[in-house]
């Protein structure tokens, strides 16, 4: 009923976001009686509704103008009920179907059999689709952006095909698609107007891909390379992509366990901004040969050989760098937060969480110098007391955004005096957990897994924190 008075009290509404309500086919029903002007529909995590609701929309004046729709986790749904938006919705550009461990090769069949308009489709955590559903894609769209993630199935042939079908791809997301080889690249290279590429997680990617990629059509507009977790990556891709990648701004390069310090070598000149180096074995060395980079946002987090000196290296040659995380670095002490703050004045957010020997003096010296500072994580910089929240409430703001979880030094009192002084503060009280790798002490433990995605409920993978209320 609140739908119903909604939709027709408004009847030139636009822009309507429903998602992870108890909307029922009522709801569908009102909204395919008034809203005629509709263009932006979300109906995500919906899970009352079924296909009796989406029927609606066929039989109704309204949604058939729809340019954008999204029915992420709407698990509940058939082959019926897409067909149902087929023929409702022909004029849909943009369609978003994420979380659906149940979405079948049907079901995306009849979504777009007469969708010829559609430009942009999200399909990531859809396991079971295969090559039946995405060369279906492939004839009937001109994709512009197309993404996908953790699907097994889908082989070289489809993407082949996407990529002969929609040469204006402008976005192309594939990450964990562990069946994609080098040979997708080659088709992937012949893109003219590609931007962004993720390929993260598609272990069977090597230099030879990278090679084809750097040397075709979209090696001149590519902006934004994600390569994470790609085993066979070594230090000639780095090269190759600083080399022939000339408008490159964003490399995320992390876990990749093939790159060493020549890496970081390569990359001196180049115009990449924002570089993720997480997880690689990069030494003290290799952050002083990044002199004359223009990068404004570097992460390091669990670089486990990077030392203090390292850091000040780095801040002597990269004075205007804005984002650093150095998580997880646990060799790194109070002297790498020193140089940070009398070199890198610009610095924005600062993420040091994990690195047990930080103490006040840490935030004496961030506090005193960091004038930008915006974001700051400290969680599990075990040695802190009460005394860095004193240190913190100085520079409150334009300090705004601060997690201190693991934080066992420091009282609820003086956690409580702080959040009226931030927009953000997350705070936990308990030990540091076992993976870590360190006791509320700062002394190291025996090493133990750090979860995987499976084994936490944020997308990031960070640890849950207690929030001060």
């Amino acid at each position: 009923m609140m739908v119903q008075s909604m939709v027709e009290a408004c009847p030139n509404l636009l822009y309507l976001n429903l998602s992870c309500t108890p909307l029922t086919n009522e709801a569908l029903q009102a909204l395919s009686r008034s809203s005629l002007n509709l263009q932006y529909l979300s109906l995500a995590y919906c899970h009352r509704f079924t296909d009796k609701g989406l029927k609606y929309l066929t039989t109704g004046k309204g949604c058939h103008d729809l340019v954008h729709l999204n029915l992420s986790g709407c698990t509940q749904m058939t082959v019926d009920g897409f067909q149902h938006i087929s023929t409702a919705c022909p004029s849909l550009k943009e369609i978003v179907i994420n979380d659906m461990a149940t979405l079948s090769d049907e079901c995306v069949v009849g979504l777009i059999a007469r969708c010829s308009s559609l430009c942009s489709l999200s399909l990531l955590d859809t396991p079971h689709l295969s090559d039946v559903a995405f060369k279906a894609i492939a004839e009937v769209s001109k994709l512009e952006a197309f993404s996908t993630e953790g699907n097994g199935r889908i082989t070289d042939s489809s993407w082949r095909a996407l990529c002969r079908s929609s040469p204006g791809l402008r976005r192309l997301h594939a990450a964990e698609c562990p069946r994609m080889t080098d040979a997708c690249l080659k088709a992937v290279a012949t893109l003219k107007n590609l931007h962004y590429l993720d390929i993260s997680r598609c272990n069977r990617v090597s230099d030879a891909g990278v090679r084809v990629l750097t040397e075709g059509s979209s090696a001149a507009k590519l902006r934004e390379l994600n390569l994470s977790h790609c085993g066979r990556i070594h230090d000639i891709s780095v090269l190759r992509i600083a080399q022939r990648l000339p408008k490159l701004n964003h490399l995320n390069l992390s876990h990749c366990r093939g790159l060493t310090n020549n890496s970081l070598e390569y990359l001196t000149g180049s115009r990449v901004c924002s570089l993720d180096l997480g997880g690689c074995s990069v030494q003290d060395q290799g952050l002083a040969a990044l002199e004359g980079a223009c990068l404004k946002k570097l992460v390091l987090s669990q670089c486990v050989s990077i030392t203090d000196e390292g850091v000040e290296k780095l801040s002597k040659r990269l004075r205007e760098l804005e984002h650093l995380d150095v998580s997880h670095c646990v060799s790194l002490s109070d002297q790498a937060v020193k140089a940070l703050a009398f070199y890198c004045r610009a610095l924005v957010s600062l993420r040091m969480a994990g690195c047990p020997k930080m103490t006040d003096m840490a935030l004496q010296y961030l506090t005193c110098s960091a004038c930008y500072l915006r974001e700051l994580d400290a969680s599990g910089c075990v040695l802190l007391s009460d005394r860095s929240v004193q240190l913190l409430e100085r520079c409150c703001p334009p300090l705004v955004n601060i997690k201190l979880a693991y934080c066992c030094g420091i009282s609820k009192q003086a956690a409580l005096r702080l959040k009226p002084r931030v927009q953000h503060l997350k705070n936990s009280f308990d030990d540091p957990p076992l993976w870590f790798g360190y006791n509320n002490m700062g002394q190291m433990l025996e090493p133990i897994r750090r979860p995987g995605k499976s084994d936490v409920t944020s997308r990031e993978g960070e640890p849950a924190e207690d929030t001060i209320d």
